[in-house]
């Protein structure tokens, strides 16, 4: 059981305080008797009045005084399904952090490029959540998808071409992890993958074929220039020439019903890809099913409404017996 305001408690107090004065209250009513009238007479002027039903009916509005607590603390139990629907898109980022990702034909280098493309694209962003996937010879999911914005940015800043361990590029993984890291199916997912294009394993083509399946449209935005850079390769410490392949790059946007751009110094890519992500994007709301506590305030809000709705009828007069009611009739003749 779990209670919602528990400080609300603090207030049956006052129950307990007017349950109190009604244990007082013959006692207080006789005093006050005694200033008016002698005591002798009190048993005839109050002979209407049943001491039983009009503590009764005091009692009663006492109970539903504390029933009204209770509902406003909102007690809860029992457990349901809730369907929660938002306003907003899922959009993971596939971050290729591979060491060809350190070519300086993009300046500073391609993957400090890329990350300020990804963090331009955050400021203009108000319910949409966000996820980071990190890649390389392996994809690792650096951030989930969440709409704390501030946090996307210390993931962003922390990345670079040794966040993954193991070297090479591998499209196939990064494809294949955003397919788990979306929160729910839905038409409204998006992936934007960011890379040089290098697929070493060869599986992108055949990852993007699953995530067209399950309707997730990949962007993709190729970092580099076709001319290359000379890096050093990771193991053999020989240097080569890493260039940007955009033809894997725009097949994996081609098949999966999204587009390919090429970052440039100017950095517009992103606001293209954004407007068309919105444009394309008609219904932007996604649901999820959680499961929550039964909210079960309704059950003391009713029997305090049944108890206030009933009290009125309660008649405190005293029952009249036959002999009293004799009696009664004998002493008005």
């Amino acid at each position: 059981m779990n209670i919602v305001n528990p400080a609300l408690y603090l207030l049956l107090g006052i129950c307990l305080l007017l349950i109190g004065m009604l244990w007082k209250r013959e006692r207080w009513l006789q005093k006050r008797f005694t200033r008016y009238a002698d005591r002798h007479l009190q048993p005839f002027y109050y002979q209407g009045r049943s001491p039983f039903w009009t503590g009764f009916r005091i009692v009663m509005l006492i109970l539903a005084l504390a029933l009204i607590i209770v509902a406003l603390s909102r007690p809860q139990w029992d457990y349901e399904t809730r369907n929660l629907e938002s306003n907003g898109m899922d959009i993971v980022f596939a971050l290729d952090v591979s060491k060809s990702m350190d070519a300086t034909d993009m300046m500073p280098n391609r993957l400090l490029r890329a990350t300020m493309q990804i963090s331009s694209f955050i400021p203009q962003l108000n319910t949409d959540r966000i996820g980071i996937i990190a890649f390389a010879g392996v994809a690792t999911l650096q951030c989930p998808l969440t709409d704390d914005y501030e946090a996307v940015r210390l993931v962003l800043n922390s990345l670079n071409s040794d966040s993954v361990v193991q070297p090479g590029t591998d499209l196939g993984a990064a494809l294949s992890l955003a397919e788990t890291a979306f929160m729910n199916k839905s038409n409204t997912n998006t992936l934007i993958l960011i890379s040089d294009g290098e697929d070493l394993k060869g599986q992108g083509i055949k990852q993007a074929q699953k995530l067209k399946n399950k309707g997730i449209r990949v962007y993709c935005m190729g970092v580099g220039s076709p001319e290359g850079a000379v890096i050093k390769h990771p193991i053999s410490g020989q240097e080569v020439t890493s260039k940007l392949d955009e033809a894997i790059l725009q097949e994996i946007a081609a098949l999966t019903g999204g587009e390919y751009y090429r970052v440039t110094p100017g950095g517009d890519e992103i606001q293209l890809i954004l407007k068309r992500i919105y444009a394309s994007e008609t219904n932007r709301y996604r649901t999820k099913n959680i499961s929550a506590r039964k909210e079960q305030y309704y059950l003391f809000a009713g029997l305090a409404l049944l108890i206030l709705l009933l009290e009125p009828f309660i008649d405190a007069r005293r029952r009249k017996s036959g002999l009293w009611a004799a009696q009664t009739t004998n002493g008005k003749q």
